[in-house]
């Protein structure tokens, strides 16, 4: 799993973006094996005015092809990529659970070729009595 993590320059510092990769691993760290590549986005919306205005955009691209984005806001840095973080977490464990391991018409074909055997030795021993 990769992580790209891209704050505006208010918040740039190296304790910041170790502390953000950090909790990104931990939250995510379940999914490892289904992620390729984790991007972080975190800005400021309306600048040094205050209030409600830190906003994190969370993109996970998985392996099976598909991509989870998932957008909070919160009153500081943390409560809005906590947020986030656990939406993304979510939305990756329905993704997981909703794909299938084996695809519908290859179980279809399984079970058709593999009754097939079956039935025409049944039909021998009727006719061999």
């Amino acid at each position: 799993m990769k992580i790209d993590i891209t704050m505006q320059q208010t918040f740039s510092d190296n304790a910041m973006h170790s502390q953000v990769a950090r909790r990104v691993r931990f939250v995510l760290s379940r999914f490892c094996t289904y992620l390729q590549i984790v991007k972080v986005r975190i800005t400021d919306i309306n600048g040094p005015k205050g209030g409600v205005d830190k906003r994190c955009v969370v993109s996970v691209k998985l392996a099976s092809s598909g991509e989870v984005v998932v957008q909070g806001e919160g009153k500081n840095i943390f409560s809005a990529l906590n947020y986030s973080l656990s939406r993304a977490g979510r939305t990756i464990n329905r993704s997981l659970e909703r794909r299938r391991d084996i695809p519908i018409r290859m179980s279809r074909r399984r079970t058709t070729s593999e009754e097939e055997p079956y039935l025409l030795e049944d039909t021998h021993d009727k006719f061999s009595q």
